[in-house]
């Protein structure tokens, strides 16, 4: 089953605003099964089988911001690879 997870990235000090990871993973079955979700984004996280992180984006205010575009695209990846059942 694949979700999708997000967490705040640490930036540089230059950096203004604030900054998200986005990162689709696959659980392994057990954890699937019984609804629980990985606490970190890593391959080493407890749960997880495969990861694939999608970068750290900018957190806009508005839905056009690269954060949400990223989002809305890693959602519509998760469904489709869980109707097809993508390995």
């Amino acid at each position: 089953m694949w979700i999708v997870m997000t967490s705040s990235a640490a930036m540089p000090q230059s950096c203004m605003g604030r900054y998200g990871n986005v990162a689709l993973v696959k659980l392994t079955s057990g954890y699937a099964a019984t609804g629980t979700l990985p606490k970190m984004i890593s391959d080493r996280a407890r749960g997880v089988e495969r990861l694939e992180h999608l970068g750290h984006h900018h957190m806009g205010k508005t839905a056009r911001c690269a954060f949400a575009r990223t989002l809305a695209y890693a959602e519509k990846e998760a469904a489709r690879r869980n109707r097809e059942g993508v390995v």
